[in-house]
């Protein structure tokens, strides 16, 4: 049984005609289920919550990078599967996932091709995506060694469905692999253009880790997971290896 979340974004008139094109897909391909609209009286924990006591075995989430992420948080620890319908063209998790936006997606809903990823985790919060830290001023303790940024203005991120961007001849795909049990430190340096802009400068340092403790110099360091949860320094973060089943597209970037 299926269980289709559609975010409370979508409830803005401008998203009508892509709903109306998704619900008739999923008609034709005859996957429809449960159906919930979010808004500010219904919370999405309950009604995965209820959905699981009705039996329900696949929860889909129809929105953004942001609302499948949330999501993921909700189920991580449930015996499901998660399928996901992007209704943005931006969305950077399913691009790697390999599902097309819109009522596309819903083809790859049929084909039901499921893949085991990990999952980051920090303190008792999962990330699907990665966690970012804007303070250079912080120390990556590994089992063996310790690291620091070289620079004043860097940003590190623990990655585990983003994107690589140098490094190729180690690192042969472009994006840090969800299922190989494994997340990478990503220290970017930046520098400062002539009209006070940082760029990320290309040359990256990438370590690959199964845990790690990251502590900061003097003010504790924020660190923002997913684009949304915050946690300060010191923290500790692991990977929870192949926590997570996810329908996704045969032309998925892994």
């Amino acid at each position: 049984m299926y269980l289709y979340i559609y975010d409370a974004f979508l409830n803005d008139k401008k998203y009508l005609s892509l709903l109306n094109r998704i619900e008739s897909r999923l008609a034709d391909l005859e996957i429809k289920g449960k159906t919930c609209h979010l808004n500010i009286l219904k919370n999405m924990e309950e009604v995965v919550e209820d959905g699981l006591r009705q039996g329900v075995k696949t929860v889909v989430a129809v929105g953004d990078d942001q609302t499948f992420s949330k999501i993921v948080n909700i189920i991580a620890d449930k015996n499901v599967t998660l399928g996901i319908i992007p209704a943005t063209n931006d969305s950077k998790i399913a691009q790697i996932l390999g599902i097309p936006p819109g009522e596309a997606a819903c083809d790859i809903l049929a084909q039901r091709l499921i893949r085991k990823l990990d999952l980051g985790k920090i303190n008792h919060q999962y990330f699907l995506d990665s966690a970012t830290i804007n303070n250079p001023n912080i120390t990556l303790h590994f089992d063996k060694y310790q690291i620091s940024p070289a620079t004043k203005h860097a940003v590190i991120s623990l990655s585990n469905l983003g994107f690589l961007t140098s490094n190729q001849t180690v690192y042969k795909n472009k994006i840090s692999i969800p299922n190989d049990g494994l997340l990478e430190a990503v220290i970017a340096p930046l520098k400062t253009s002539l009209f006070s802009k940082t760029k990320k400068i290309k040359k990256q340092s990438i370590f690959q880790f199964k845990k790690i403790k990251i502590t900061s110099k003097g003010e504790p360091a924020h660190v923002t997971i997913d684009q949304q949860a915050i946690f300060k320094t010191p923290i500790e973060v692991t990977v929870a290896p192949q926590k997570l089943k996810v329908i996704v597209g045969s032309k998925r970037l892994f």
